[in-house]
């Protein structure tokens, strides 16, 4: 099992920067991450049966908040299919917690169990979840953004909603790191 807090977060962030020639202050476009580890990308609207009726009709305009995306793999082909109809900041979280699936190692499972109920393993979920954040907005980031007051446009920068920018400032401790440098 992996431990997201172990470091995990850290090694991962480092190899994609350097990979992809970033620095680790900057805003990781997850679009470019699928291209990288050749992960298709494929929106929820542009799937159709095969009479052309449309498939996520319901999670497109009747329950649009249910669906936000998921992995599906074929063999060693990963695609991550995603609600378009979100907000784009959505959607680039979206991606990246699917992405963290795939770098942290997790198994696909089945969307859902025997019964009916949804399959859903909340560790695994909560590790997605917080190195999908750290990939929108390193630690680094969130450091140089709280030390400069950038809390105002870093969203925008970073291409995050404003609960994300709150979110990684607080995990990240940047906000105690700077109170701590301004106290001494």
């Amino acid at each position: 099992m992996v431990v997201v807090g172990d470091g995990v977060e850290f090694r991962v962030v480092v190899y994609l920067d350097r990979d992809l020639g970033l620095i680790a202050e900057e805003p990781l476009d997850p679009w470019q991450v699928c291209d990288h580890f050749e992960i298709g990308v494929i929106k929820l609207s542009d799937l159709r049966s095969p009479t052309g009726d449309l498939i996520g009709h319901h999670f497109l305009r009747i329950e649009t908040d249910v669906f936000s995306a998921i992995t599906v793999v074929r063999g060693m082909r990963r695609a991550i299919v995603h609600n378009d109809r979100h907000a784009p900041v959505r959607q680039r979280s979206n991606l990246m917690h699917e992405i963290a699936h795939a770098l942290l190692g997790h198994r696909t499972t089945p969307l859902l169990q025997g019964n009916g109920e949804r399959t859903f393993d909340q560790v695994i979920e909560a590790e997605a979840h917080f190195l999908g954040g750290t990939l929108l907005i390193t630690n680094e980031a969130a450091y140089r953004i709280a030390r400069y007051g950038l809390e105002g446009t870093a969203a925008d920068l970073y291409g995050v909603s404003g609960q994300m920018l709150r979110y990684r400032l607080q995990v990240s401790g940047a906000r105690k790191r700077v109170a701590r440098l301004v106290g001494a």
